[in-house]
């Protein structure tokens, strides 16, 4: 995606504009960034994130701590999984269901 102004010598953006792309974000990462990402992300690398989720903290947050808190989360989520397992996984709608008879 490019952005080019005709006919403007200046511009309200706050990034920086070379050649009529913006080459530096507004604010952090845009949507469509956030996006494509987390699309590119493995099923396990997104399962990850999500664990992370229901434990309050988010994958920058994770990659912030020292390594022995990263082995306790770690070991919470492991034990998460395990039990998520033990229980049936989901129920929720969306998700895969073995309904052979």
């Amino acid at each position: 995606m490019s952005i080019t102004l005709l006919g403007t010598s200046s511009t309200p953006f706050a990034g920086t504009m070379s050649s009529g792309k913006l080459t530096k974000p507004l604010e952090g990462q845009t949507p469509e960034d956030k996006f494509l990402e987390y699309a590119q992300m493995t099923p396990a690398e997104k399962m990850f994130a999500a664990m992370l989720g229901q434990l309050g903290l988010t994958p920058e947050e994770f990659k912030a701590m020292d390594p022995d808190a990263q082995r306790e989360v770690a070991q919470k989520i492991q034990k998460l999984i395990e039990q998520q397992a033990q229980n049936g996984g989901s129920n929720s709608p969306g998700q895969i269901t073995d309904k052979t008879v």
